[in-house]
């Protein structure tokens, strides 16, 4: 890293806000923060300092502002006591009373004793998942212990020191998330919405997956995965990157299946309209395999908007149902007016005048037709999406959704919690064997400190938000949960740091609504990842990841490395090139077009990734599961051992992008590349009734899922 390094009273200052001045990266390097890159994480987490020389004086008082009372949140696993600390005064009451009012309305009172208080000390070194530096000039920090058990939920504690009261939240969650049973052996395929062109020939909705759900359970197949379906920018400003959405908490309009809107039908002139998408659907099908989002979403909102317009004619139960929804739910009108604002201004928040550019915009600043139209988009893919997970889970399917780690800059989250947000800073990661500079993702992180339990409450609602409507949900860069990679604006992606977070409570946060709504979490814990976070996932039931790209060595003679029982399985994921490009190659040719390698670096990756495919073919020919060493140009015949392979193991999920299937060579997404390269437009060659009706593909599957039948059979026949 650029810079002086810090002092050690400066270190010591990072420490006591969870920031970490040092790293060890995958390539075994060391690196340690610069004095500027930790100053400017600093200010980004909300210290008020004037350099270098103030800094650990900032910190200390920030911290012991963070600290609070009551340390917040608190977190009880199970039946447990609820155990925390409380900052007393030096000449104390006799005892203290604890009010708890729980989630679901409910209340207990508690009183403690002063004397039965426990006093605590401060370990500098200590996990940051504690509240750092507690101790104060008014008081000293004691642990109290209220019995249990409690209700699961988030609970608000307040505390009764004499005439002064505090308040923090407690999350009382089961040790573990919902989980699949222990012999359960899972398939599915996984393919964005989009590039689904489907029987209604628009490729681009709900229904598509539900038909997509139906034709794999025919083949055996339990889950259908897709890309985020999160509201993204599609007018100005425009980005439509599942991976940035405007909010996490909003569904993406886009995806509305129009021919299942019930108040169409009170609507000739667009029910003419929607005759008129399916001709367009199909003609754009057959032109481009490049998926045109401005085009797809004026039209689908044309039509939208006429629906909208005649909801004074809707029958009177639609239109009940419609504004009970909408009265139910007050955050979706907040939602709309930003939107419609947004639309109004074509520009993002950060460039809005006062007062709107700070939270508040009235019904007079926003056209009331526009707010209608997006509360209107909500309803309707909230139906949508319900609809499609009950369907799934009615054949014994379930919907696997991807979470995405973070939320735009310009978007509704980060204008409605702003505060919430460090800003003055990127989430990244640093320089890996595919990124040596790093990377820089461009939307601010989640600000650990000084936020408490709001931070908690907002993570519970995005990950609420998605379990209510999936069988399985996928977290993007699951080590988020203990540390993000923060990299101050204006600097290298190298030079960012590492930021620690409240891993307790939000795996708590997790476990409560993964249990409520009975939906599987995997965590992305692909790369270099803590022990901590692996040894949290095992202690909490989180699923994670096998990439059989990954897993196999390039040392001569290597075998692929399998998924474990606690692994959901797949070949290659959205942002890694599609099997039949890796085995030839491809991607290294492209980050080698791309700058990213010299020729010498290029060719000595192709040397590796040749023997990385003669490890795998010869591993698979030994195994049986390939006949006559299975060479690189006919891929599918390669793809279909691989399969079997994974599906002959004790994973419980195993997961099959269609693009592999399809024999397609061009990514979904190429990491690192933006205008240059557009991602997330390829669409299938194939629609969904060719789809089961070529052989091929058909007979991949029907291997798979003999396989997984097999190791079924097997794991039935181990004692319990």
């Amino acid at each position: 890293m650029s810079g002086a390094a810090p002092t050690s009273d400066l270190v010591a200052a990072a420490a006591r806000l969870g920031i970490q001045t040092e790293y060890w990266d995958v390539e075994g390097g060391h690196h340690t923060a610069s004095v500027d890159a930790l100053l400017a994480v600093m200010t980004a987490m909300g210290v008020d300092h004037r350099g270098a020389a103030d800094a650990p004086e900032a910190a200390r008082r920030f911290a012991r502002e963070c600290a609070g009372v009551l340390s917040d949140p608190m977190v009880i696993w199970g039946d447990a006591d609820l155990v925390g600390t409380v900052l007393v005064p030096p000449r104390p009451p006799a005892s203290l009373r604890f009010v708890l009012d729980y989630e679901d309305g409910g209340r207990r009172v508690v009183d403690v004793a002063t004397e039965a208080l426990v006093p605590v000390g401060v370990d500098p070194g200590a996990d940051r998942d504690t509240h750092p530096d507690p101790l104060g000039p008014d008081g000293d920090r004691h642990q109290f212990r209220l019995p249990g058990p409690f209700p699961v939920g988030q609970h608000r504690v307040t505390v009764e020191i004499g005439a002064q009261q505090a308040s923090a939240d407690a999350l009382v969650a089961p040790l573990t998330g919902a989980g699949l049973g222990a012999r359960e052996r899972l398939w599915g395929v996984f393919a964005p919405a989009y590039a689904l062109p489907g029987g209604t020939g628009v490729g681009a909705n709900v229904g598509d997956l539900d038909r997509l759900a139906a034709a794999v359970d025919r083949m055996g197949g339990k889950v259908v995965g897709t890309l985020p379906m999160l509201a993204s920018w599609l007018g100005e400003p425009y980005d439509p990157s599942p991976y940035a959405p405007v909010s996490r908490r909003f569904w993406n309009e886009l995806f509305v299946e129009l021919a299942a809107l019930p108040e169409l039908a009170a609507v000739p002139v667009a029910a003419d309209d929607l005759t008129g998408l399916r001709a367009f659907g199909h003609a754009a099908n057959a032109k481009s395999r490049a998926f045109d989002y401005r085009h797809q979403y004026g039209y689908v909102r044309g039509v939208l908007e006429q629906v909208v317009a005649a909801r004074r004619s809707w029958p009177a139960a639609w239109r009940r149902a419609f504004e009970d929804h909408v009265a139910a739910r007050p955050e979706i009108t907040t939602y709309a007016r930003f939107r419609a604002y947004a639309e109004h201004r074509c520009t993002g928040w950060h460039a809005w005048p006062e007062p709107q550019r700070s939270g508040t915009i009235g019904a007079a600043d926003v056209d009331a037709e526009v707010v209608a139209f997006h509360e209107f988009a909500q309803y309707a893919m909230t139906r949508d999406i319900e609809r499609l997970n009950d369907g799934l889970r009615d054949r014994g399917q379930r919907l696997y959704l991807d979470l995405p780690v973070g939320a735009h800059g310009d978007g509704y989250d980060t204008w409605l919690q702003r505060d919430l947000f460090a800003w003055g800073v990127g989430a990244g990661a640093p320089p890996d064997g595919f990124f040596t500079a790093g990377q820089n993702w461009g939307f601010p992180p989640l600000r650990p400190l000084g936020c408490g339990a709001e931070l908690i409450r907002y993570f519970r609602d995005v990950v609420r938000h998605h379990c209510e409507v999936a069988g399985i949900l996928r977290l993007d860069h699951v080590m988020g949960l203990h540390r993000m990679y923060w990299v101050p604006d204006g600097m290298d992606a190298r030079d960012g740091l590492y930021v620690h977070y409240p891993r307790e409570a939000l795996f708590a946060a997790l476990t409560l609504e993964s249990r409520r709504s009975d939906c599987v979490v995997v965590g992305e814990d692909l790369g270099t990842v803590p022990d901590e976070i692996r040894e949290a996932m095992h202690r909490h039931g989180l699923l994670g990841m096998s990439v059989a790209e990954f897993n196999q060595p390039a040392w001569a003679g290597a075998e692929l490395v399998g998924p474990e029982a606690d692994q959901l399985a797949s070949i290659g994921t959205h942002d890694t090139p599609t099997f039949p490009a890796w085995l030839r190659g491809l991607d290294i040719d492209r980050r080698a077009d791309m700058g990213l390698l010299d020729a010498g670096a290029a060719e000595a990756e192709h040397a590796e990734r040749r023997q990385q495919v003669e490890n795998l073919t010869g591993f698979l020919v030994a195994r049986g599961e390939l006949l006559g060493g299975g060479p690189a140009d006919d891929p599918a015949t390669v793809l279909g051992a691989v399969l079997r392979h994974l599906g002959e193991s004790e994973a419980p999920v195993v997961l099959v992008s269609l693009d592999d299937l399809a024999g397609e060579t061009n990514p979904q997404n190429v990491p690192g590349t933006g205008v240059e390269r557009p991602n997330w437009v390829q669409r299938l060659p194939f629609t969904l009734d060719e789809l089961e009706a070529d052989a091929g593909i058909t007979e991949i599957l029907a291997g798979l899922q003999g396989c997984r039948l097999g190791s079924h059979l097997r794991a039935e026949e181990q004692p319990a």
